[in-house]
């Protein structure tokens, strides 16, 4: 299976997953919902990769103790990009819509969590779909989580690094 599109248009190549995560990937791929959080093996996870003239939105991650773009878990009922937009508004207070002409992910990332004995989580895969979003208004975060706004030139993130290229043509 060299492309696979099971949630977007744009094809995935397979051949990027890396091989410990294969097995993974196809079980939540399989899944009759892969979203969910009680999928051993893991979940599709959205976020959002916010673009205010030449910064981009991140927050610190209270668990992890790195800036990443925000994000998380699907609920019930929501497309991915719905999940992206409530996440950074969420994360953030900052209420967001999709850039016009990107309503497919800029980019798609595997990674693994550590198991979390607090939550009763085991170690699982996220494949995370990462939406590019412009803002619409700011509001008071529901969440205390630290965030700021950097510049294109000093985000150190492979990930958003390579989503920008992918921007910029």
């Amino acid at each position: 299976m060299k492309n696979f599109t099971p949630f977007f248009s744009k094809s995935f190549d397979i051949s990027t997953v890396p091989e410990q995560f294969l097995d993974a990937f196809h079980m939540i791929a399989s899944e009759e919902n892969p979203f969910s959080r009680l999928n051993v093996a893991g979940h599709i996870t959205a976020s959002g990769l916010v673009i205010k003239d030449d910064f981009v939105l991140l927050i610190y991650h209270p668990y992890i103790k790195q800036w990443f773009q925000p994000g998380g878990h699907i609920d019930d009922g929501e497309s991915p990009i719905e999940a992206a937009i409530r996440e950074v508004y969420e994360e953030t207070g900052i209420l967001c819509e999709s850039t016009e002409g990107q309503l497919d992910p800029i980019d798609i990332d595997l990674h693994e969590i550590l198991a979390n004995p607090k939550k009763g989580e085991g170690a699982h895969l996220h494949i995370d779909l990462l939406f590019v979003l412009q803002v619409i208004e700011k509001r008071e975060s529901p969440e205390a989580i630290q965030k700021s706004w950097v510049p294109f030139k000093q985000i150190t993130s492979p990930r958003i690094q390579r989503a920008l290229q992918k921007l910029q043509g």
